[in-house]
């Protein structure tokens, strides 16, 4: 009875390690989901949906900065197919990564206006459960550079394959947070604006004080002229009422 209860706690003390050893994996893979309900119906190289970087917020899932991304991160796709169509140059998969920049950044694949339009292919496609998957080798190829700081921007859209809608997109393996570059201007603009709220905020701290400052005068000074006032009265008992004490003699 012993040894058969004591092998049941070994067995689960086991399964327990197995599943913390499991959360803790899962949590160290920095596997991000993001959000693509805005996504829209695409065909012939349009857009399906965008992921910018968004500095306010860059824990909004429906933004994405690219510097979070490692050499063993995998973009997984997964999405609709609304339509397909006959063509003379089919490309033999329905959606493509594309990763933006305008930023000019330090990359051979920049463009004369400063910008990145680097399509990526998907290195695995599975037909049967409409989902595609792309390396990081291909994004920096595409990119030119593995330096992602001045990425502006993810976009998933269809080729001229078909007619698409992105349903899911996961980043694996992704850093807790990224260290994408911020325009010194927008900086300083920011910083500028962070020191007016601090003085205002002084501003209405000294009002404040000024005012209760203020109203404590004030009733001190109603309280003072009443104990004065009643310091010149005296009772009279033949009226009941109170009287000027000089009245009074």
């Amino acid at each position: 009875m012993r040894n058969k209860l004591f092998s049941r706690i070994t067995t689960a003390l086991m399964a327990a390690f197995v599943m913390a050893g499991q959360s803790v994996i899962a949590f160290a893979d920095g596997d991000v989901q993001l959000d693509c309900s805005n996504a829209v119906e695409s065909d012939n190289w349009t857009q399906s949906v965008q992921f910018n970087y968004n500095a306010e917020d860059p824990d909004d899932l429906k933004s994405f900065d690219a510097t979070r991304i490692t050499d063993q991160s995998v973009v997984t796709v997964k999405y609709d197919i609304l339509e397909t169509y006959e063509t003379e140059t089919p490309t033999g998969y329905p959606v493509e990564l594309i990763i933006q920049s305008w930023s000019n950044p330090d990359t051979p694949m920049v463009n004369a206006t400063g910008g990145v339009w680097g399509k990526v292919a998907p290195a695995e496609v599975d037909t049967e459960n409409n989902t595609e998957s792309f390396n990081y080798a291909d994004i920096v190829t595409a990119y030119g550079s593995d330096n992602f700081e001045k990425v502006d921007a993810l976009l998933f859209g269809s080729t001229n394959d078909a007619k698409i809608k992105v349903n899911s997109v996961t980043i694996t393996n992704c850093k807790d947070e990224g260290n994408h570059w911020v325009d010194p201007s927008i900086a300083e603009q920011e910083k500028a604006a962070q020191e007016k709220e601090k003085e205002a905020k002084k501003k209405n701290i000294v009002g404040i004080i000024i005012g209760i400052v203020a109203g404590v005068a004030v009733a001190v000074g109603v309280i003072w002229f009443i104990i004065s006032s009643k310091s010149r009265e005296a009772f009279d008992v033949s009226t009941g009422e109170f009287v000027d004490k000089k009245s009074a003699k």
